[in-house]
C-alpha cells in the first residue's frame, strides 16, 4: 500500500474520531466512528486501514484502533 494513500486514510479515521467526540465519550465516539466507517468507507480502504492497524499502525485513535477491533468482531459473528 503506498505510504501516502495510508496516511491520507490514518488521517480520515482519526478526525473521523475526533468530530464524533474521542475525548468526551470513548465508547459512544467508538461505536459512532465504526458506523461511519462501514456506511462511507469503500472495502478497499477499509480494508487498507484495518492492515495497517493489523501491522501494528501507531498512528491511529486509541478510538479507532477500538472501532476497527469491534468491526473485525462483528464480521467474525456474521453481522
Amino acid at each position: 500500500m503506498a505510504a501516502k494513500q495510508i496516511d491520507h486514510l490514518v488521517t480520515m479515521a482519526n478526525q473521523i474520531a475526533l468530530n464524533t467526540g474521542a475525548h468526551s465519550d470513548a465508547a459512544d465516539s467508538t461505536r459512532r466512528t465504526a458506523d461511519h466507517i462501514r456506511k462511507f468507507w469503500t472495502p478497499a480502504m477499509r480494508k487498507q486501514l484495518t492492515e495497517y492497524w493489523q501491522s501494528g499502525g501507531e498512528e491511529l485513535e486509541p478510538v479507532v484502533a477500538e472501532a476497527l477491533r469491534e468491526m473485525i468482531a462483528t464480521q467474525a459473528d456474521g453481522g
